[in-house]
């Protein structure tokens, strides 16, 4: 008797053994791998007042994972007009995935915060604007030059692409529809490259995204257009020269 119940514990056990983590993988979080992009969130405060120390943050995750474990977080600050003159500061703290960094304004303006973020092989740069101080009216009128134009149909969506002297600019059309209230990603990288950098575009209205602060940009570059919302899904590449 002592014997049948010890064989049919061992069994059990075995069992559960085998079952208990295939079942707890099967239900956990999203699979992430190196094909999985990190998202950055940056938050930046609309305004701020000159002598004002604010905190700016980058949240970063991949899939489900808190990526707490970046090899490069820099804060990039210009005044609007005088990238040239822009600093890189590095990010001064973190609390597990979120990377912070307190800087004090000495100048009013409109000032324009990117954050670089390199972690697990990936590149994100997702900027940000802030008022400090009061806004003065610009009376210069603004000329834009476009130096390309690309069309590209593919899957049902169409994608047509500028670039113009400040910004990129898509349209997007789904089968035959402005595509709106949904995710665009820029993925972009020169040959010999070997980390790809993911930009967020800004949605414009009426099925325009345009991704402003491209002045480092120079030479010819592969792009992946990533367009995503609750029904869609779908990338286009493109080519794109500054």
């Amino acid at each position: 008797m002592k014997k049948k119940w010890f064989m049919t514990f061992v069994a059990s056990f075995i069992v559960m053994t085998a079952c208990g983590p295939n079942e707890e993988g099967q239900e956990g979080n999203e699979i992430v791998d190196e094909l999985t992009p990190i998202e950055v969130e940056l938050s930046v405060p609309e305004k701020a007042e000159v002598g004002e120390t604010v905190t700016f943050s980058s949240t970063v995750t991949q899939g489900d994972d808190l990526v707490d474990d970046a090899n490069e977080v820099v804060y990039e600050i210009w005044l609007e007009g005088q990238k040239e003159q822009s600093e890189m500061i590095e990010a001064d703290t973190q609390e597990e995935n979120v990377y912070l960094l307190n800087y004090l304004f000495e100048k009013a303006g409109l000032y324009h915060v990117q954050t670089h973020v390199t972690a697990r092989g990936l590149h994100r740069m997702p900027t940000a604007n802030i008022q400090v101080g009061e806004a003065e009216e610009n009376k210069e009128a603004h000329h834009e030059t476009t130096h390309e134009h690309e069309h590209e149909h593919m899957n049902g969506v169409e994608l047509d692409t500028k670039v113009e002297n400040d910004r990129i600019v898509v349209q997007i059309a789904v089968e035959g529809s402005a595509f709106t209230g949904g995710k665009v990603t820029l993925e972009m990288w020169q040959q010999g490259d070997e980390q790809h950098q993911w930009l967020d575009f800004t949605e414009v209205g009426n099925g325009e995204y345009e991704l402003r602060n491209i002045e480092t940009f120079s030479g010819l570059y592969s792009a992946v257009v990533h367009i995503v919302d609750e029904e869609v899904h779908e990338h286009v590449d493109i080519e794109l020269e500054f």
